[in-house]
């Protein structure tokens, strides 16, 4: 991946299942899954993108799993790193985004994730994409990998309902960053709620009662529930002790993270580890 320029496409074929891997995206990124299944690990459950779907990955931690169809078939897919600042352009406009984010106020999403099935243009699009990548001529001139990024949103944006369209919309808004951006990039940096609320532009107050009417929780549990959830799959996907897994999730006492663990999910950390494996 080219991490000099700022739109970059990154082409990305596995022959072999090779399990859980823990991914770090330093930008958002819009994938379509050419062949194959990928499986994107949430707490205890998972998003399912099958072959001929769109996804949308905000920046940060995922954990990702990529199963290819059968051993002549390699899990195939494209995906589009972005930042908010190359969606702010001529070729999409204000107006447009405000009326987007409008249509799709009332999503029932839950998990942040968004995946829609690609419809016929969607799919001619990318195979252009990937005789543009095939050639390289993306790598000479970076202009170009920002052009079809251009005209990707624009295509998302001529489908109606098209939940992809969604978190696209609001990173290319001029205001501050929503409550679930600024949560879920936090989620392991240990600031303190006043500072969340400031990114979010909103007082403490309303920062509180926003996240209730958001999450059905307090700030604090969620965050415990979220940093559960990194220790669990950290578990099942590397070879990091259980202490240096505390450390890492912000549980500075490890019994009392392993009491915690052990109340979300019925056994220690390390228990659960081998029952994982042996499964």
């Amino acid at each position: 991946m080219d991490s000099t320029a700022s739109t970059v496409i990154f082409r990305h074929q596995s022959d072999i299942h090779v399990g859980i891997q823990t991914v770090n995206y330093d930008r958002n990124a819009i994938g379509y899954i050419e062949q194959g299944t990928k499986l994107i690990h949430l707490a205890d459950r998972h998003v399912i993108v099958r072959a001929g779907e769109l996804f949308h990955l905000e920046r940060g931690t995922h954990y990702v799993e990529n199963s290819p169809s059968d051993s002549s078939h390699p899990f195939r897919q494209t995906l589009f790193f972005y930042t908010p600042s190359d969606l702010r352009n001529d070729f999409t406009p204000q107006q447009t985004v405000a009326a987007v984010n409008r249509q799709c106020a009332q999503c029932r999403n839950r998990t942040d994730i968004y995946t829609y099935p690609a419809w016929p243009v969607i799919q001619e699009f990318f195979r252009s994409v990937d005789r543009l990548v095939s050639a390289r001529l993306h790598l000479s001139n970076p202009a170009l990998g920002h052009l079809k990024l251009c005209e990707l949103v624009q295509l998302l944006l001529t489908r109606p309902g098209c939940c992809v369209c969604r978190p696209v919309c609001l990173a290319a808004s001029n205001g501050p960053q929503t409550l679930s951006e600024v949560m879920r990039e936090n989620i392991l940096t240990g600031r303190p709620l006043p500072e969340l609320a400031a990114l979010c532009e909103m007082s403490l107050s309303t920062f509180k009662s926003e996240f209730q009417r958001r999450f059905c929780t307090s700030p604090h549990k969620w965050l415990i529930e979220q940093r559960l959830a990194h220790a669990r799959l950290q578990l099942i996907s590397s070879s990091k002790s259980v202490a240096e897994i505390a450390r890492e999730c912000r549980f500075n006492n490890v019994s009392h993270f392993i009491r915690l663990f052990r109340e979300r999910f019925g056994s220690t950390p390390a228990a659960y580890r081998i029952r994982y494996r042996e499964e």
